[in-house]
């Protein structure tokens, strides 16, 4: 690895698996490394129960996470695992002494922004599975396989109600900049909700915007790959040539 490298931790959005990201390394190259934070349920670990609670899943995730940084990081998490990857930071902070060089906090409005959407995750399964098609726009094939489908069904839900039933004040405010990032055309994260992360960092904060709704990290995959080469290549590289991570205060 090169010596500026970064590492870039990425959780997934309700319903995925964190292998969605290992394309992006093709992309990223040897100055990014892309690390995906699979969850309980699904991918690697689908023969492990999923959680419905915030507090047993951070357990899980966060040592995890820590054994992990052997270099400067950033997180990255989108929709839920923006929420999550917002958890995973603070938590780094208050038990590691580990500070990321960015939060990515993608297609989620700030925690204390109230949910605009009506709950789904105790409705039946043809209900529930309809108003996430409707919600997210998720194509039929998505739900082609009856089989897939409810082998996945569990893991849904529980990630739902994660969601659903996430509470946060502006208790947990970070030493690391955050960068809020969404789509023109998402329904459900308007301008200021994205704005509104601004208020859980010390550090500095922007919002950026890209082609398409809520799933344009998918439309906009160049766009979005980019922004990470600008923030975690060039920047850091032109920081570690002023001020060392080993000099840092916060």
């Amino acid at each position: 690895m090169t010596e500026t490298s970064v590492r870039l931790f990425c959780l997934p959005y309700a319903g995925a698996s964190a292998s969605i990201y290992l394309p992006w390394s093709r992309h990223l190259g040897r100055s990014v490394i892309v690390t995906p934070v699979e969850l309980p349920g699904r991918g690697s670990r689908i023969r492990e129960k999923p959680h419905s609670r915030l507090e047993p899943l951070l357990h899980d995730l966060v040592p995890a996470v820590a054994r992990m940084c052997d270099r400067p990081f950033a997180i990255f998490g989108h929709s839920l695992g923006a929420l999550l990857a917002f958890e995973i930071a603070a938590r780094l902070e208050w038990d590691h002494d580990l500070v990321a060089e960015r939060l990515y906090v993608s297609g989620h409005r700030a925690p204390h922004h109230p949910r605009r959407e009506a709950p789904v995750s105790h409705l039946p399964d043809d209900e529930f599975l309809a108003r996430i098609r409707e919600h997210y726009n998720t194509p039929e094939e998505a739900f082609a396989d009856p089989r897939l489908t409810k082998m996945l069904l569990p893991m849904m839900r529980a990630d739902f109600t994660l969601a659903e039933s996430y509470e946060q004040g502006l208790d947990n405010v970070l030493h690391c900049p955050i960068t809020a990032m969404g789509g023109l055309n998402d329904p459900g994260v308007k301008g200021p909700e994205l704005a509104g992360w601004r208020e859980y960092t010390r550090r500095f904060f922007k919002v950026r915007t890209f082609p398409g709704d809520h799933f344009f990290l998918r439309t906009a995959q160049k766009q979005l790959l980019d922004a990470f080469t600008e923030d975690l290549t060039r920047q850091y590289a032109s920081h570690r040539r002023f001020h060392p991570i080993s000099e840092r205060t916060f």
